[in-house]
């Protein structure tokens, strides 16, 4: 009986140690999952700013280059070979100058081919309206001889009956002039009848063959027009610009291949970072610095489309502008977005790469601890603090790469 009792408590001791154990364990795995994970840096790698309070200026700075205030593009109307080069680069040309011809076999025997299908088409035509006129010279003639031949039946009627009613004529002859006289009047009947007609039908097909003319010598002017564009003209007068073709280059319909500056004025245009393509519209104005002299713009023109992450606005100065101004000068302007105000504010620096400005690391003495913070507008200097931070703070502004994964950086000097 002692010996089960004995061998009862044994058990009893060893389920609790084991409950012991694995308690301790949980605790241990709990305590390390609690803890913040913890980075030592150098003092040396890293970067701190102060947070300050001041003057935001909701500004943007861009690099602008000088163009023409007007131009108009040289496209080319037929494709081709480059054979011919007249102009250069740079060079004033007037409207209409040539300045390079091409060449391309294969549309010059299309335009010969098309030339003289329309020639063959207008011969046919001008022989079908020949035959009309023949025709109606024709009924002209027997209308005519209608009416001649009753006529003179009229007479010979006439001339019978005169000698038939005197008694002297004889009566054959008096009814052979009114079985004639009834035949001929009959006759110029038909004959007229048929004469309107055919005029109606044969003018209707006239003028049919003469629109169908008037068509086919348009075309084929519009036909030998086109071989003119084997030639490419300036579009206006001006300065030829953007020009750089060389011979024997294969030249495709519709492609651009240089502009004619109208040397009317000058403008800006700035390449500028897709982050600001909603905020920026026509009429913000910036100054521009030329010889520590300023002189304002304003934004006149938005092309939304974005390539390599960039988009193009147009400026024009307002009033005054820099002398001496010449195509493809290059300026640094300062566009305002908005009103200074008073904010909180930090530096900008890599940081923002790797957190996008939602969170940092606050620095306490010798340690810096993640802290989520909101950001607002930044300019090139400062970033605006929305919440998260207060001024005389510090924070670390350097790249995050190695630290983005860690909650508390030990930073050892």
């Amino acid at each position: 009986m002692d010996t089960k009792i004995v061998k009862k408590k044994s058990k009893l001791k060893f389920v609790f140690g084991g409950l012991a154990i694995l308690v301790m364990i949980g605790v241990c795995i709990l305590y390390f999952i609690r803890q913040k994970k913890t980075y030592n840096v150098s003092a040396e790698d890293i970067q701190t700013d102060a947070v300050t309070q001041g003057k935001f200026e909701d500004m943007l700075m861009v690099t602008a280059q000088t163009q023409s205030l007007n131009s108009s593009l040289v496209n080319v109307l037929e494709g081709g070979v480059v054979k011919e080069i007249f102009a250069e680069d740079g060079q004033i040309v007037t409207k209409g100058q040539p300045i390079a011809r091409v060449y391309n076999p294969n549309t010059e025997f299309s335009y010969m081919n098309q030339e003289t299908g329309i020639m063959q088409q207008v011969s046919q035509m001008r022989t079908t309206l020949l035959e009309l006129k023949n025709q109606e010279l024709a009924q002209d003639k027997e209308l005519l001889q209608a009416q001649n031949d009753y006529n003179t039946a009229l007479q010979s009627f006439n001339l019978q009956k005169r000698l038939y009613d005197a008694d002297i004529g004889k009566k054959t002859d008096y009814d052979i002039s009114v079985q004639n006289l009834a035949y001929q009047k009959q006759r110029k009947s038909i004959i007229e009848k048929g004469f309107s007609t055919e005029k109606s039908s044969r003018n209707t097909q006239m003028t049919a063959v003469n629109t169908s003319m008037g068509q086919m010598d348009r075309s084929l002017q519009v036909l030998r027009s086109n071989k003119n564009n084997f030639l490419i003209m300036a579009p206006a007068s001006g300065r030829l610009s953007s020009f750089a073709i060389s011979l024997g280059e294969n030249l495709i319909s519709g492609r651009s291949i240089g502009k004619v500056d109208l040397m009317d004025g000058y403008k800006l245009v700035a390449k500028v970072d897709e982050y600001y393509i909603n905020k920026l519209q026509n009429g913000i104005k910036g100054m521009l610095d030329n010889n520590d002299q300023p002189y304002e713009v304003v934004i006149t023109k938005i092309l939304p489309e974005v390539k390599d992450g960039q988009f193009l606005v147009e400026l024009n100065f307002t009033d005054k502008k820099p002398d001496n101004l010449k195509i493809g000068m290059t300026f640094g302007l300062k566009l305002k977005l908005s009103a200074d105000t008073q904010s909180t504010m930090i530096s900008k620096g890599s940081f923002f790469k790797e957190t996008n400005g939602k969170w940092i690391f606050v620095v306490k003495g010798n340690r810096a601890e993640k802290r989520t913070i909101s950001l607002g507008r930044e300019n090139p200097l400062y970033y605006e603090v929305v919440s998260g931070l207060k001024p005389g703070e510090t924070v670390i502004t350097s790249d995050y790469s190695d630290l983005k994964k860690y909650e508390i950086l030990d930073i050892k000097k």
